[in-house]
């Protein structure tokens, strides 16, 4: 792991430590209508990517200054992002999702499951991605993707 990427892991999670001890969880009907907000716009996004890159909604879904570190470890801003944003031919569904919230600061983790029939490949990749409430709507600020490896075949 190069040292920059190091960083900026490090940099996530010790935010999201510090939401958690000077933010505690939002519970009850908050905390509920806030999951499921997030929870939407985290299938509005696989949608937006799914349906050929649409422009229009990741623009409406990241923040201007959404910062992503890809499985690569390829640190990329919401212009690269929507630049950079096609048809991949293949399907995407997320597993596992779960979001947690305090206050305005929302994390969401699960496993997006990439399927390519025409290419014949297959990939787990592991996500977490922040939300900040902006101007009163939900907007994802940073993620990070991790590519799960297949487990070596028994012998």
């Amino acid at each position: 792991m190069n040292g920059r990427l190091a960083f900026t892991v490090v940099a996530a999670l010790a935010m999201i430590a510090y939401a958690s001890a000077v933010f505690p969880q939002t519970s009850g009907q908050a905390a509920t209508k806030d999951s499921a907000a997030v929870a939407q716009l985290e299938q509005r996004w696989l949608a937006a990517v799914s349906l050929g890159g649409d422009r229009s909604a990741l623009d409406a879904i990241l923040a201007d200054d959404y910062i992503d570190t890809d499985w690569q470890g390829r640190t990329r801003n919401k212009t690269d992002l929507l630049r950079g944003a096609a048809a991949k031919g293949a399907s995407e569904h997320v597993a596992g999702l779960r979001v947690r919230v305090w206050g305005d600061t929302a994390v969401a983790t699960g496993t997006n499951h990439i399927h390519s029939s025409a290419k014949g490949w297959s990939a787990d990749v592991a996500f977490t991605d922040i939300f900040s409430r902006i101007d009163g709507r939900w907007r994802a600020v940073a993620s990070q993707e991790t590519l799960r490896k297949p487990a070596p075949p028994a012998h």
